[in-house]
């Protein structure tokens, strides 16, 4: 199926367009995990649906980027607006899959899709933290699960050629990502701690350096 010479026997940039058509569609979906996740809603199902008046959408009005623009970020039942996100994260989709392919194409097409899903999780990410201050644990553990899987199957992710100095490079990157991350909360927590002692309005400055409590 990843035969180079399969996908070489089809002009480059027609992958290119398959590449930025797809990127669209997952960004439909990766819509979908950024509205769902947060609020604990399963990603299957229902249906994509109006989030105001809770409209199932048809497929012919679920096309990604087209439909957005064309009823100008409203719903066509309901009239409420759409917010401006959603076409965003299909584009970034596209043009992130797109840059996969033309990066890594002439190299390997798995290895192109590969980065695919990775910036697609990283879009997830960044997209719930944006608008909630959190990263899902199903992104989290499950990009390492996916990470750790696709050094074993493609060790040259790694820069090896075996999948045991693969398997080494992966639980290195994680224990260092792990505790990268471990080292920026705690340090978060340090600095937020001093200033929740003292709680907002429980004193005020005067301005001969005196304070007072605030009833």
């Amino acid at each position: 199926m990843f035969d180079p010479q399969i996908w070489a026997a089809v002009p480059f940039h027609f992958w290119s367009l398959v590449f930025f058509v797809f990127g669209a569609i997952v960004g439909s979906f990766l819509n979908v995990c950024i509205y769902r996740m947060p609020l604990g809603q399963s990603i299957v199902s229902p249906s994509s649906h109006c989030p105001h008046c809770k409209y199932s959408i048809p497929w012919y009005l679920n096309l990604p980027l087209l439909t957005w623009v064309l009823l100008r970020g409203k719903c066509r039942n309901c009239g409420a607006p759409i917010s401006v996100r959603y076409f965003l994260v299909e584009l970034l989709s596209a043009i992130a899959f797109l840059g996969c392919w033309l990066a890594f194409g002439k190299q390997s097409a798995l290895v192109a899709l590969i980065y695919c899903v990775f910036l697609a999780g990283l879009i997830v990410a960044t997209f719930v933290d944006f608008e909630h201050f959190i990263i899902p644990d199903e992104i989290t553990f499950g990009g390492l699960g996916a990470g750790f899987l696709c050094s074993l199957l493609v060790p040259r992710l790694q820069g090896e050629t075996s999948w045991a100095g693969a398997m080494k490079q992966s639980f290195l990157g994680i224990i260092v990502g792990a505790g990268v991350v471990y080292f920026i909360l705690r340090a978060g927590k340090a600095l937020v701690r001093p200033a929740q002692a003292v709680a907002p309005g429980q004193y005020e400055n005067h301005i001969h350096g005196n304070r007072r409590p605030i009833a």
